[in-house]
């Protein structure tokens, strides 16, 4: 089972939740935190201190990884 902050990240890496210059789509990752099958595992307040108070510096710097798409668009 992932942590909070494992799903956080792996939604990170995921280029649907970058804007074009690599900024964070935050909703985006927020949905897929929530809709992560692991997020079950975890209080409501769990998964919203995870996201709230997660570290700027935690954060995939875009171009110093490869994308890879976590949950895939219809």
């Amino acid at each position: 089972m992932l942590s909070v902050k494992e799903i956080i990240i792996e939604a990170l890496h995921d280029p649907q939740n970058r804007e074009s210059d690599g900024s964070v789509k935050w909703n985006w990752v927020d949905s897929d935190l929530w809709l992560h099958p692991d997020s079950s595992e975890y209080e409501d307040q769990e998964l919203f201190d995870g996201l709230n108070d997660f570290p700027e510096s935690d954060v995939p710097v875009w171009g110093e990884f490869t994308p890879r798409v976590t949950h895939p668009l219809p």
